[in-house]
C-alpha cells in the first residue's frame, strides 16, 4: 500500500477480507505499533490477530518485542523483525532518495535480504539467517579495507545484525 491507502482502516480491511502469505511493514515503530500515513499508527498489538496465518516483517524500531510476539499468539505463522531500534543512517543531500544514499542503501539492501527470500520460498529461519551472514561479512570487509570506516554505517549495520530476529516457525514458509 503507498500514501493514502497506508492507513489503519485500509490495512484492517484488506487483511480481513484476504488471506495473505507474507506482510510486509516498513515505517517508524515501536514495541506495540507499526506507524505508516503521517506516523499514524497502522497496526498495534491489539490486531495482531490480522496477521494470523501470514509471515510478516517489520523494518520498524522494536516491532518484535511485543506486536510480533503477540501477533504470534493470535495466530501469525512467524513475525520477523528487530527487537531494538532500526538504524539507518543517511546523509541529508539523499534524504528522499534512500536507495541513491552511499549511507543508507547497504542497510536496505541488507534488510531487503528477509524479503527477498521470503518471496523465493524460504524459510524465516534462513531469510534471517541469510540477512545476519551478510551484515557480517559486510561488517568484516568494512573493517579490513583500505577506505576509511563510515562509523554511522558501521554502527548502524552492527546493531541492526544483532536486533534483527524473529518469534513463530523458523519452518514457515510462503
Amino acid at each position: 500500500m503507498e500514501d493514502a491507502d497506508n492507513n489503519s482502516s485500509q490495512l484492517r480491511s484488506r487483511l480481513s477480507k484476504s488471506s495473505y502469505h507474507f506482510v510486509f511493514f516498513n515505517g517508524h515503530g515501536n514495541c506495540d505499533c507499526v506507524c505508516g500515513d503521517a506516523n499514524k499508527e497502522i497496526i498495534t498489538t491489539a490486531e495482531g490477530g490480522l496477521l494470523s496465518r501470514s509471515i510478516s516483517y517489520a523494518r520498524s524500531c522494536d516491532a518484535l518485542t511485543t506486536l510480533g510476539k503477540e501477533a504470534v499468539v493470535q495466530g501469525c505463522l512467524a513475525f520477523i523483525g528487530y527487537r531494538t531500534s532500526f538504524l539507518l543512517p543517511y546523509t541529508n543531500e539523499y534524504a528522499l532518495t534512500p536507495l541513491k544514499d552511499p549511507a543508507a542503501r547497504p542497510v536496505i539492501e541488507i534488510s531487503n535480504i528477509v524479503p527477498k527470500l521470503i518471496l523465493k520460498g524460504a524459510t524465516v529461519q534462513k531469510a534471517v539467517e541469510s540477512a545476519r551472514s551478510k551484515s557480517g561479512e559486510m561488517l568484516i570487509k568494512m573493517l579490513g579495507s583500505s577506505e576509511p570506516l563510515d562509523s554511522a554505517v558501521f554502527r548502524a549495520l552492527y546493531h541492526n545484525h544483532d536486533a534483527l530476529s524473529f518469534e513463530g516457525n523458523p519452518n514457515s514458509c510462503v
